[in-house]
This record gives C-alpha cells, sequence and structure tokens, in this order.
C-alpha cells in the first residue's frame, strides 16, 4: 500500500508488525520444539516396545524351528530312513519357512530334501565341526545357495546313547518369509525390521533388497556385535531413522526395529502447517488493521503527494481521484485531467520520434541530450540509457562539424539545413551522414533547446559511385562509336601517304620535300590516334585508377551481400525476391574488388530489367575443384536461343536503350581474372549466368 510513504504511517506500521512477528516466532518455536521432544520420546519408546516383542516372537520361532529338528533326531537314530524323510516332508509342507533339510552321518550326507546343492561344502563341514564338540543347536551366518538364493542354517545335532556325536540334521530357512513375516510387524507403511548376524550381515529385512548387505560399520552394527541394546538416531537403510536394536540370545543374531523420522513426524507437520496457516492469518489481519489505522489518519493527502511524485518521476500516468467529499477531491481530478493530456501528447511524440528511420537527438540549452531515438539508436549502436543526461559534443562525430554545427547550434542559436559529415559506431564502422540542425524557442522566443536530425547516406554514396561507373561505361560506348570514326579518316590519310611513299621510293626519291610532307601527315595522324586511345584507356578504368591494380585475396560472399544490401530498395520496388545459396564459405579469390562489384552489379541490373513485373533472383556459389562457381538466376523473359550466343559481344544489346557494353565488359572482367563465363536460358522461365573463377590461395 502507498501509505508507506508517510513516516507516520511507517512509524506505526513497522512497530506493530515486529511485536506481532516476535511473539508469533516465539509461540511458533516453543510449540514445535516441545511437539518434536515428545514425537521423538514416542518414537523411542514405541521402537523399543516393539523391538522387545518382535524379540520374543522371533526368538520363539527359531526355536520352535529347533524344536522341529529336534523331533526328527530321534528317527534319524533308529536308521529308518522311509521314516525319516516322510517326517521331514511333512515338515516341509507344512510351513513355507523351510528351503530344504539335510541329513549327515557325521561327515557324510545321508539325504537332501529337497535335493539342492550349496554353494560352499565347507561351510557345512564347519557347521558339522561345531555341533560334534558343542552338541548343541547352531544358528549359521548368511549362506548363499548356487541359484543366488540367500539362506541360513539351523543345525541339530543327532547323538547315541553314550552322548557322543553321530551327525546332524540341518534345516535351511526361506529369507524371503521370514522378511515377510518381519513386515507384518513394521511400524507404519515405511517401518523397518531386520535381522542380523554375528558378522552384521543382514539376513532379513522388511524390503528384501537388503538381504545380504552389511551393517558392520555403522553404529548399530558394532553395538550389536558387542552384545548391546539402546536407540540410535540416523542414516541407515538410505533413511534418516530413529532404530531400537537388540541381541538374540538364542543364536547370537542381533535384531533391528525402526522408523523413519519423516513418517514419525507426519503428523506433526500436519500440526506444524496449521500453526504457520494461523500465524500468517493473524499476521495478515494484523497488517490489515495497522494500515487501516493509518489509512484513517495520513491517507488523503499523502496519497495526492505520492501520486504527484510519481508522476514526476515517470512511474504514474495519471493521477487517481481522491474520495474526500472536499477541496482536496477537486484538485486532484484536475490534476488527473491535466496529467492525461500531458501524457498523450508525450506518447504520441514518442512514437512519432521511434517511428522516423533517421536518428533524432533533442537536447536542453546547455547541450545535454534528454531525448534519443530509436534511429540514432541504431545508427551509434549506442543505448539511449549510455547517452541520455550526457553532452552532445561527447557523441563520435566528426570533430570539425561539431565546432561548426553542434556548437554554433547550441551557442550561437543557429540552424543548418544540411552538413555531410561522419559518424563511427561502436564497433568503430565508419558511415557517411547529413545532419539538419534546428531550434526551440520559448514562449519568449528564447532558445530552450535543439534538434539534431542525422541521416546515414553511406549506402547511398556507395550506390551513387557505383550509377557514376554505369554512366563512365555508358559513355564508353558512346566514345567507342567515335573513336572509330575518328580513326577511321586518319587511317586513310595514313594509307594514302604511304602509298604515295611507296610510288616516290620507286622514282629513286626524287621528290624529297613531298616525302617530308607525307611522312610529317602520318606522324600527325598517329599521335592523334594515340591520344584519342588514351583518353579511351583513361575513361574505361576510371578517375582514380590511373595507376595499375593491386590484385588482393576478396570473399565473393562478401561482395555479392553488400550489392545486395545497396540494391534492396530497388528489389523491394520491383517486388523481386532475392535468395543466396552458399556451400562454400568463404570463397576467395585474387583479384581486383572494384572490378569484381561491377562484374556482378552488371548483372544484377540485367536481371531487375528483365523482371519488370517482379519475380525471383537466386545466388548460388559452390567448390568445383580448383574453381569457385557462381551462378546468378533469375525468372525474367528469358533470351532467345539463337540471340543467346551474342549476347556477350560489345554493342550487342537486347534492350533498345541498351549500348551493348555491359556484358561485355563483364565477360572481359572475367577473362582477366583468369575466369569463364557462359549463360543458360529459356524463353519465360529465365536465364543464368555462370562464372567460374580460380580460387585464391591464402598466404
Amino acid at each position: 500500500m502507498k501509505l508507506f510513504n508517510s513516516k507516520i504511517t511507517k512509524r506505526y506500521v513497522i512497530t506493530v508488525l515486529v511485536v506481532i512477528v516476535f511473539i508469533l516466532t516465539l509461540i511458533y518455536l516453543v510449540t514445535v520444539n516441545v511437539m518434536n521432544t515428545s514425537v521423538r520420546s514416542q518414537m523411542e519408546y514405541r521402537d523399543e516396545l516393539l523391538a522387545k516383542s518382535l524379540g520374543n516372537q522371533i526368538e520363539s520361532l527359531f526355536q520352535n524351528i529347533i524344536d522341529n529338528t529336534r523331533q526328527i533326531s530321534p528317527i534319524v537314530d533308529s536308521g529308518n530312513r522311509s521314516a525319516y524323510q516322510r517326517e521331514i516332508e511333512s515338515i516341509i509342507s507344512r510351513d513355507s519357512l523351510y528351503l530344504f533339510f539335510e541329513v549327515y552321518n557325521r561327515n557324510n550326507q545321508l539325504l537332501r530334501i529337497p535335493d539342492v546343492q550349496l554353494s560352499d561344502p565347507d561351510q557345512v563341514n564347519e557347521i558339522l565341526k561345531r555341533l560334534s564338540w558343542t552338541k548343541t543347536s547352531y544358528i549359521s551366518n548368511l549362506i548363499e545357495l548356487p541359484d543366488g538364493r540367500k539362506t541360513i542354517a539351523i543345525a541339530y545335532p543327532t547323538l547315541n546313547e553314550q552322548g557322543d556325536f553321530t551327525g546332524a540334521i540341518i534345516t535351511y530357512l526361506n529369507l524371503n518369509v521370514l522378511s515377510d513375516q518381519l513386515q507384518k510387524f513394521s511400524i507404519g507403511s515405511k517401518g523397518m525390521n531386520a535381522i542380523v548376524d554375528r558378522n552384521g550381515t543382514i539376513i532379513a529385512h522388511t524390503s528384501n533388497q537388503f538381504i545380504g548387505s552389511s551393517i558392520k560399520n555403522n553404529k548399530v552394527g558394532r553395538n550389536l556385535a558387542k552384545e548391546r541394546y539402546g536407540i540410535w538416531n540416523g542414516q541407515i537403510f538410505n533413511e534418516e531413522m530413529v532404530v531400537s536394536y537388540r541381541p538374540l540370545i538364542l543364536g547370537n543374531i542381533g535384531l533391528i526395529v525402526g522408523e523413519p523420522i519423516k513418517q514419525a513426524l507426519t503428523p506433526a507437520s500436519s500440526v506444524t502447517k496449521l500453526l504457520i496457516q494461523g500465524f500468517v492469518s493473524v499476521f495478515v489481519i494484523a497488517l490489515v488493521l495497522a494500515v487501516f489505522s493509518a489509512s484513517r489518519v495520513v491517507h488523503p493527502i499523502m496519497s495526492l503527494i505520492r501520486q504527484v511524485q510519481e508522476y514526476r518521476e515517470g512511474r504514474r500516468e495519471r493521477f487517481k481521484p481522491l474520495q474526500t467529499k472536499d477541496e482536496i477531491e477537486d484538485l486532484s481530478l484536475v490534476l488527473s485531467e491535466m496529467a492525461t493530456e500531458l501524457r498523450e501528447k508525450e506518447r504520441s511524440m514518442f512514437y512519432i520520434l521511434e517511428s522516423i528511420p533517421y536518428g533524432v537527438i533533442t537536447t536542453d540549452q546547455g547541450g545535454k541530450i534528454k531525448t534519443f531515438n530509436k534511429g540514432a539508436e541504431e545508427l551509434m549502436l549506442i543505448n539511449r540509457s549510455e547517452v541520455l543526461g550526457r553532452n552532445i559534443l561527447k557523441l563520435p562525430i566528426k570533430h570539425d562539424v561539431q565546432e561548426s554545427v553542434l556548437l554554433k547550434t547550441l551557442r550561437e542559436g543557429k540552424a543548418f539545413e544540411e552538413v555531410e559529415t561522419q559518424i563511427q559506431d561502436k564497433q568503430n564502422q565508419v558511415h557517411d551522414v547529413r545532419i539538419y540542425a534546428s531550434l526551440f524557442k520559448g514562449e519568449q522566443d528564447d532558445h530552450i533547446g535543439s534538434l539534431l536530425v542525422i541521416r546515414d547516406v553511406s549506402d547511398l554514396k556507395k550506390l551513387e559511385e557505383y550509377l557514376r561507373q554505369s554512366d563512365r561505361l555508358a559513355s564508353l560506348g558512346q566514345l567507342t562509336a567515335g573513336i572509330a570514326h575518328e580513326i577511321k579518316n586518319p587511317l586513310s590519310i595514313i594509307q594514302v601517304a604511304a602509298e604515295t611513299i611507296v610510288l616516290q621510293l620507286d622514282d629513286c626519291l626524287e621528290e624529297r620535300e613531298i616525302i617530308e610532307e607525307l611522312t610529317d601527315d602520318i606522324l600527325k595522324s598517329t599521335e592523334r590516334m594515340n591520344k584519342l586511345l588514351s583518353d579511351f584507356l583513361k575513361l574505361t578504368k576510371g578517375k582514380d585508377k590511373e595507376k595499375e591494380d593491386v590484385a588482393v585475396l576478396i570473399d565473393i560472399i562478401s561482395i555479392v551481400d553488400e550489392l545486395l544490401n545497396l540494391l534492396r530498395k530497388k528489389f523491394n520496388d520491383q517486388n523481386v525476391l532475392v535468395t543466396v545459396d552458399y556451400q562454400a564459405n568463404p570463397s576467395l579469390v585474387l583479384g581486383d574488388k572494384h572490378r569484381l562489384t561491377q562484374m556482378l552489379l552488371n548483372v544484377l541490373l540485367n536481371s531487375l530489367h528483365a523482371m519488370k513485373n517482379g519475380g525471383t533472383i537466386l545466388i548460388t556459389i559452390k567448390d568445383d575443384l580448383d574453381f569457385w562457381q557462381l551462378s546468378v538466376s533469375d525468372t525474367g523473359e528469358g533470351i532467345p536461343e539463337e540471340t543467346l550466343k551474342w549476347i556477350f559481344n560489345p554493342f550487342y544489346s537486347t534492350k533498345p536503350e541498351g549500348t551493348g557494353l555491359g556484358l561485355s565488359i563483364v565477360r572481359e572482367i572475367v577473362i582477366q581474372h583468369g575466369g569463364k563465363i557462359w549463360a543458360e536460358s529459356v524463353i519465360h522461365l529465365g536465364t543464368t549466368i555462370h562464372f567460374q573463377l580460380p580460387k585464391g590461395e591464402c598466404i
């Protein structure tokens, strides 16, 4: 709630909330602590009670097994094999806890029911050896059978009348059945009961997956090995548990009973959750009451002041009228109307500035930047947040233009229509721009700010340069025709003069003056022809290329991309879609960038002329052994087959206004670069110009 901008409200609400939070937190901590202590105490008592009860059950179970084995012993002693075999089969059929029985005469096996094989006969020998001197029952450690099953053996000796050891009956138990019986006595759905042997190995567990695992390194396992009993809290069987453990006298085995702490604390968690919900409800009610009490005192005035501050900081667009039924309500309505009107004007101005494709910058009287539109951001690659509030002289505009435009506009109040200069963007790329400067006037006709409009003309200048080159090529056609005419007359004079010299030579040079005059005519005509040819060569090389061009490594893809960028408006105007397929990137050639650009420009312009009503241009570059193959395809009207072979000849043109020099110059440039050029065309489907240029090698 906005009331917290008031110092009175803050002091009152914070004091109330601190007191309430302190009291509720104290109550919560005391309650949870008492509850957890009580639950843990109950857990320990329950586990200990169950361990004692279950221990008696397990000892009774093992004692019953020993008794069953003892009952068979006299029958075995009698030597009636069929009798004790029937008795053993009867016991196995009655109780699934038994896996099988073995009957031994000292170290010789007499019978195994049912017939299975143990993994290690040494284990049986160890049991028999123990029985021979203890002459009492014995429960073994965990045994693993050949089929992977795990079991334990309960052995009972057979003695003769003199009390001498004569053999043994060994019973092997089904540990899965034993584990199922433990499961019946588990505490809750996740309670745990386990039996361990003398080595700390699990021989039965409520979860069969733990049978065979060891806890001898756990504190519980170590205490059971020392025949101790007690309560332990910690990590066991992959869970945090409270367990009660005790040794079982019968068989020297141990029993563990426990349950996960998380399960035991489930009722406490429900109570804790209820407490938290109650405390949150009390806290919310107290907060509402505190804020409501403060609002009755300071709400009207503070609300209006707050809205004014938020509007000034740009965090609010309109005012919310106050319902006070007095002058403050009238004032809030007036402020709301003024704010709404002003915000709409600002929004309209913002969208206008953002839609202008040029950089638009406004400053205050001191030159600090107030607005910096999207066009300026894209031109200079500078985010407006980096320059707002800074002096405009910090922008990367050429220094001399700053002196002549920016400073004069800011300090002398002079506006300028157009000034050309350069701007360096954040990536150090230089752009040719034109700057327009104007002033903002206040009510007293005083200077309160400035407006700068910056237009990027880099692409325009490049295109103008290419158009100038095209003009020179057009002039070349006219000049060539003139040269052909001018050369014709001097050649006639030279021919006549030469023939006359021949005649005079035949007359033994009697007319020497005539020969000298004719020779002079030849020299003058030759000089005139040389001058015409020199002018022609200068025109073909351009004003800035009188020296020999130097070949460098150039990426054809970069030239294509540059031309497509420069001609994008022309493509859009003619509804022409351009697609590229660069199968080799980069595609380097050794040559002159200016001539290669001139070559591709002529072909692209020809494609545009062939598609007056729109169409598609496809440019592909692919690897062709030692060459790059560049293809430019259009969907224009196409060229008839009978005229296709003439299109690269000078002065041959399919356009009435053409000079016939474009493709001939293209062919000459390709030849100068050691390449080949040819064309394919289908009437009404389009034309494809193929270039084959030698690959350049990286040095």
